[in-house]
């Protein structure tokens, strides 16, 4: 992560990460197939935490609120790993920022399901097109934060953006 903030993602060698993290080039290899799997592991890792633990925080709120939180959260997430780590995921390149079936996304979209069968979400519009939509939003508000250079406050902007936002998928 330090690599990728001061060096950019592009720009770091294997050797690099290596001598870095203090293994040999062998045994990165034998965990990671390529410079790539970093990315993959990130993200798996991103994934995961939402799926086990923000479920939990968000149990005892309605559903807009639940929504609303979730991206709150996403964007300490996103505040936590840094803006200049995230400045270097923002690219078109990064395919893995678009990419259907992962597990953030997978637990926004239960969220939704269980406020479409209470009757509290919109049901005119499939789960996970509204998943989809909100995602594209809030990662917009990420990439309009790293054009500031993280000069504002992430988490307050993505609640207010988003809670905004969210009304419009409500019953």
């Amino acid at each position: 992560m330090e690599l990728i903030a001061t060096k950019g993602y592009e720009e770091i060698k294997i050797r690099e990460i290596c001598r870095q993290a203090g293994v040999s080039v062998g045994a990165f290899y034998h965990y990671f197939p390529s410079k790539n799997d970093l990315l993959i592991e990130m993200y798996s890792l991103a994934d995961l935490f939402f799926a086990e633990q923000v479920r939990d925080r968000l149990e005892n709120l309605d559903f807009y609120h639940k929504i609303v939180e979730f991206f709150t959260i996403y964007a300490q997430y996103n505040e936590k790993t840094g803006v200049s780590v995230v400045k270097q995921l923002y690219h078109v390149e990064n395919r893995l920022l678009i990419q259907k079936g992962r597990g953030m996304q997978q637990a926004l979209t239960k969220i939704i399901e269980a406020g479409q069968a209470a009757g509290k979400i919109c049901t005119d519009i499939p789960a996970d097109e509204i998943t989809e939509y909100l995602f594209i939003a809030a990662r917009g508000v990420i990439y309009y934060w790293c054009l500031h250079d993280g000069g504002y406050d992430l988490q307050g902007f993505m609640r207010g953006y988003m809670g905004r936002l969210v009304k419009i998928f409500l019953k």
